[in-house]
């Protein structure tokens, strides 16, 4: 029975100092956190940039992390980093109208004018409706529509008039249907969240090669704020693809995923 009290007051004692220290984080978290927001207030973005990468550094990291770290860099001037910080604060929030607006701000600053290749209206619909309401935002429907499913399946076993029951049946088709959609567009935008291949060019001007060779051809020059999309990758070099079709290779220190 004493080891066991042993044991029960080693437990305790652990977990006492895990929760302390877990509060002790949480604490130094909220103060960056502080600290970061009035350096921007304060127009000192330097000092926000610093505080709001520590809190990344950290482990921590949100919409509203990414958003305003990309208006810090936005106000510094670094057009590479606030572009690629807006499309991550999107990927966790795809209908952010705030994120939206001051992403087509900052591409504005873009040298690169690059129209994308036209895309079927069905496609890109379907691209609209699926990242309005983003990972979550599709799996909460979900739940909700399951719920919905198993009550028309309750009216329509249980129910003794033939009216109900039609209605039953009919009902719970058509929410299942929804269900099956809403489940493929969380797992679709989930997807897109942890195997998005889209990076940004950080540097200001770097030449995109014929092939993953530094004395190889330079195809054209891409500028900070591109948005490319990787297609393979070589020892030190990615293979990006832009909208408008171009293909090349360009060295991977020139770029940041977007992931």
């Amino acid at each position: 029975m004493k080891r066991l009290y042993i044991i029960l007051a080693m437990f305790a004692a652990v977990l006492s100092t895990a929760v302390c220290g877990a509060q002790s984080t949480q604490a130094d978290i909220q103060r960056l956190w502080d600290e970061a927001n009035q350096a921007y207030m304060t127009a000192d973005y330097a000092a926000a940039i610093r505080a709001y990468n520590a809190i990344l550094d950290a482990g921590h990291s949100s919409h509203k992390l990414y958003y305003n770290l990309g208006n810090a860099y936005f106000k510094e001037g670094q057009m590479g980093r606030a572009i690629l910080f807006y499309n991550r604060a999107l990927l966790l929030r795809p209908s952010d109208a705030d994120t939206k607006h001051n992403l087509a701000i900052a591409m504005g600053y873009v040298k690169d004018k690059i129209d994308p290749l036209p895309e079927m209206a069905v496609k890109r619909w379907g691209r609209a409706v699926r990242s309005s309401m983003g990972s979550n935002g599709w799996a909460v429907a979900s739940l909700v529509l399951l719920v919905l499913a198993l009550a028309a399946t309750l009216v329509y076993l249980l129910s003794e008039r033939l009216s109900r029951r039609k209605a039953g049946f009919y009902t719970g088709l058509f929410t299942l249907a929804l269900l099956l959609f809403a489940v493929g567009f969380s797992v679709a935008e989930r997807y897109e969240i942890l195997h998005s291949s889209y990076a940004i060019v950080m540097t200001t001007a770097v030449p995109v090669k014929s092939s993953p060779d530094g004395a190889s051809k330079d195809i054209f020059i891409l500028h900070e704020g591109t948005k490319v999309n990787i297609t393979s990758s070589l020892g030190e070099w990615y293979e990006i693809e832009t909208a408008n079709g171009h293909k090349g290779w360009i060295i991977a220190t020139a770029i940041e995923i977007i992931r």
